[in-house]
């Protein structure tokens, strides 16, 4: 996990927007909903990124100033939540592709504090029976406490290793690709937490 607490330099605040030098926050982004915390005692309500710039949207405006140093804080039970969830995407998208075959693929998901939902692909609707089959099997799979492992591997290298199922849910962008693969169930190229 990244940092929870740290400190940043504001570059520019547009009323109750702001933009950090840099940042831990986790923006909105691949269905999984964005970080909240505290900037210098001011709440962040929300985290996007437009183009390539991370924008931390607070509860008002704020009352320090540009090119100030600052405090954050990353929500951090919001956060292992959120990674709780986007993990079991992974679990129950391996499940599903050792219960109805490989030809499964991520079409979606979401993940949110309360809850994760995942749209997979398939040639027919999925039957109460291959439902149960699949939830015993993502079960069993976190049961055995997988170890998941993170690195980065440059996009050819990940994709000769891996093939192109590691694009679950669509294509992942930059150069440099971050894998995620959970010890003989499930890698993927993924960018959230």
């Amino acid at each position: 996990y990244a940092k929870t607490k740290f400190k940043a330099k504001i570059i520019k605040i547009i009323d109750n927007k702001v933009i950090l030098n840099e940042t831990y926050f986790y923006p909105t982004s691949g269905g999984q909903l964005h970080d909240v915390g505290i900037i210098e005692g001011e709440k962040v309500i929300d985290v996007f990124k437009q183009g390539g710039v991370i924008v931390h949207v607070l509860n008002e405006k704020p009352k320090f100033r540009e090119n100030q140093e600052v405090e954050c804080e990353i929500d951090l039970e919001r956060r292992l939540q959120l990674a709780k969830h986007h993990t079991s995407t992974h679990i129950i998208n391996a499940a599903a592709r050792k219960v109805l075959g490989n030809h499964i693929n991520q079409a979606g998901a979401k993940k949110d504090i309360d809850k994760a939902t995942i749209d997979l692909t398939h040639y027919q609707s999925i039957t109460d029976e291959e439902i149960e089959k699949i939830e015993k099997e993502a079960n069993k799979l976190v049961k055995e406490s997988l170890t998941v492992h993170s690195n980065f591997l440059p996009r050819t290298e990940a994709e000769q290793t891996y093939g192109m199922n590691i694009y679950q849910g669509g294509a992942v962008p930059g150069k440099l690709l971050r894998i995620i693969n959970i010890d003989g169930v499930d890698v993927e190229a993924c960018g959230g937490t």
